[in-house]
């Protein structure tokens, strides 16, 4: 189990998110999301609170996070994805 999946409330739909990332080489993002310090699903919005500046900003640039929202829409059917400032 990744070390990411123990930091949330659904581990199995993160998974599955992770998952699906990589199966469509989405390398980047993949990366980025499995050092993030927490996530959390509440109704249909996935909550991300990254471990550093360097992810929030690559996680939170517009190409990025629509990215982001599409594939976790398709894969793990959420609303919308937001990113939690640091600090």
């Amino acid at each position: 189990m990744n070390a990411s999946s123990k930091r949330g409330n659904d581990p199995e739909r993160w998974e599955s998110l992770l998952a699906t990332l990589d199966e469509k080489l989405q390398l980047g993002l993949l990366e980025h999301l499995k050092r993030v310090i927490s996530y959390h699903f509440e109704e249909n919005i996935l909550y991300i609170e990254c471990g550093d500046l360097k992810d929030q900003g690559y996680l939170t640039k517009d190409p990025v996070l629509q990215q982001l929202k599409l594939l976790a829409e398709d894969s793990i059917k959420v609303e919308s994805v937001k990113i939690k400032k640091i600090g």
